[in-house]
């Protein structure tokens, strides 16, 4: 081409490389020269001259694994920035070509990511002291800690453990990786961690593998040992192992749970959803690309990177069969009979703006209807059964608008919300201890809440179950005023206390008082029930705490949602140092019930059995 312009190879070269030096007379003939000849430049050629590929190597053990899949995108995507391609070697779990392949990979390229690799340690070590630069995915590197990016699967093995054996599991089984394989022995750790922490569960090993073949093959033995649940080495095995079960006819999770590690894209569309344990799969491949830039650039990382998977809780796993009450303390569920009948969500999703609090969404009866709603389109800030009051010293955790004397509902920044601060279960029994922070997260109160949940039996011999709510409101900061739109000069919104908000049904409430909601609203019957005839259901909420009965807030026209009014017409004050015990019963009976004495006698079933438990004393919080 040199020789076609009438210029030197130096100027040839200068222009390619686009160095704004060059004569432009020069420049000139070289382009015209490039596009007569149809020229391109070999990168082969460029590569021999500059002594780089700009490429990287990435090695894996089975490229099918999604997990895998992940790096390799995020690698990518972040290399492909800097100009910057990968190459692709699956060892395909052939633990004695590893180190050749890696090897020969790394021979044509410029840096070497190694993930999950399977051979010895001292074969490892000696590999990345030959081929640095290098970064190694889920195995630790002695001799360079700068190149070693993992994944805390101690951590995951451990919670998902710990999740299982508090839905009652006592026998599981954990679904074994390749023996050769570094993460499968840090898995094994953290199983053998809960096993020592809870001496009733019983943590056995199935031999099984890293791919779905592996956990299909394994579902026979897996009943035949009589395991209530398994933990799968991977997501792949832990789909494996369902589609089998779901052959068998096993039902997932209610005779058996299953959880996977890595939530791979496909682990939330099987059937049921698979619980497991996230891995940030793109941003390891994101980080690794990082890692080896800057070791090119002769400025490596100085220290080893690891990451902590999250819990992604879904259909999968639940309570065991035997199981019954309040289990699994992280993400709490109720449990009568056969089945799930209550969760508790603590509330952080809630948006600000609607006041985050802790609540009990879904509830059902034991036929499984459905009798309360969350983020409903007509009042976003209602969210199943909680503690909601509208004014505390100024402070909304009611959400939503505020009304305010002379100009309406408008928003104001006065959401408050109500933080955890420690969470118990023990059988029928749940008891929470939260502060109220206000818009300003200073602390406002302390609350000590009971919740629990017992079968009942009528008269007939019918079933049912009683929910209990107590809710002990202590002034440890400060004196404290309770209000609500009603003291504020909107009439009939005396609404605040323990709220239920029941989905879009066309029901009707009865009280001692009669039917309808005209009576109900403000009536001091100290029961009042909900009774849907279309869906056969009736649920009867009887009033407890310090000063019941209090008059009934009841919406049924507008929308369907009851509660005791703490504030209903006048200001309810706490003295500091004071206390407030709000309280609801409720029995939930799969039937239609109008009559007034037998929704009496229901009433009266729907109190608890014997003296009743006292509070909880509360535990001040430092003011945040």
């Amino acid at each position: 081409m040199a020789e076609y312009a009438g210029v030197s190879q130096a100027s040839v070269s200068r222009v390619l490389n686009r160095n704004l030096t060059v004569d432009p007379a020069i420049a000139a003939k070289v382009r015209d020269a490039v596009e007569t000849l149809n020229y391109s430049p070999s990168q082969t050629a460029r590569n021999l001259v500059s002594g780089r590929s700009n490429t990287v190597a990435l090695v894996v053990p089975d490229l099918e694994n999604p997990m895998f899949q992940g790096v390799l995108k995020g690698l990518s995507r972040e290399a492909a920035l800097d100009g910057y391609r990968v190459l692709v070697a699956d060892t395909a779990e052939r633990v004695a070509d590893e180190e050749e392949i890696a090897l020969e990979a790394r021979s044509r390229c410029d840096a070497l990511v190694l993930v999950s690799p399977r051979m010895p340690s001292e074969r490892l070590e000696a590999l990345i002291a030959r081929s640095g630069p290098a970064v190694v995915v889920n195995r630790p590197v002695s001799s360079d800690p700068a190149a070693e990016l993992s994944v805390d699967y101690e951590f995951a093995a451990r919670t998902l453990a710990e999740h299982l054996a508090t839905f009652g599991h006592t026998r599981i089984a954990y679904l074994s990786g390749p023996p050769q394989a570094h993460a499968d022995r840090q898995r094994r750790r953290g199983l053998a961690d809960v096993a020592a922490r809870y001496p009733g569960v019983e943590i056995f090993d199935l031999a099984a593998g890293s791919q779905v073949e592996d956990g299909y093959r394994a579902a026979d033995a897996l009943l035949a040992a009589g395991a209530t649940a398994a933990i799968a080495f991977n997501d792949l095995v832990a789909l494996g192992l369902l589609a089998r079960l779901r052959e068998l006819g096993v039902d997932v999770p209610g005779e058996v749970s299953v959880a996977g590690v890595d939530d791979i894209p496909l682990a939330r569309f099987s059937a049921p959803a698979l619980t497991s344990m996230s891995i940030p799969r793109i941003e390891i491949g994101a980080q690794a690309w990082r890692r080896l830039r800057d070791a090119m650039a002769g400025a490596p990382a100085t220290h080893p990177l690891s990451y902590r998977p999250i819990l992604e809780m879904r259909g999968s796993t639940g309570p065991a069969p035997e199981s019954t009450g309040w289990l699994s303390p992280g993400r709490p569920v109720l449990r009568i009979g056969d089945g799930i009948v209550a969760r508790y969500d603590e509330g952080t999703t809630i948006d600000s703006v609607l006041s985050p609090r802790p609540f009990l969404h879904p509830v059902t009866t034991l036929a499984g209807v459905r009798v309360t709603d969350s983020h409903p389109t007509d009042h976003l800030h209602h969210f199943g059964i909680g503690v909601v009051l509208p004014d505390v010293n100024g402070t909304s955790y009611w959400g939503g608008r505020t009304y305010v004397q002379g100009v309406g509902s408008i928003m104001l920044e006065n959401q408050g919300r109500q933080r955890r601060d420690e969470l118990e279960v023990d059988g029928e029994t749940l008891v929470e201890r939260l502060t109220w922070l206000d818009e300003r997260e200073i602390a406002q109160l302390s609350e000590t809440r009971t919740i629990t949940g017992r079968p009942v039996h009528d008269a007939a011999g019918r079933e049912a179950w009683a929910l209990g709510w107590r809710s002990g409101l202590h002034a440890n900061f400060g004196a404290l005023e309770l209000g609500s739109p009603a003291t504020n000069g909107r009439d009939g919104a005396g609404y605040g206390g323990v709220f239920w908000r029941f989905p879009h049904w066309n029901a009707v409430v009865v009280t001692e008082d009669g039917i309808g909601e005209e009576l109900a609203h403000g009536s001091l019957s100290p029961w009042l029930a909900v009774v849907d005839a279309e869906r056969d259901v009736t649920v009867v909420l009887v009033q407890a705490g310090d000063d019941a009965p209090l008059p009934w807030f009841a919406r049924v026209s507008e929308y369907l949602g009851v509660g005791p009014a703490v504030a209903w017409d006048a200001i309810r004050t706490i003295a500091e140092g004071g206390r407030l015990v709000l309280g609801l019963d409720a029995l939930l009976v799969d039937r239609t019930v109008t009559d007034a004495g037998e929704l009496a006698e229901l009433a009266r079933l729907a109190r608890p059995v014997g003296p009743e438990a006292p509070l909880p004393p509360a535990r001040p919080a430092p003011r945040a």
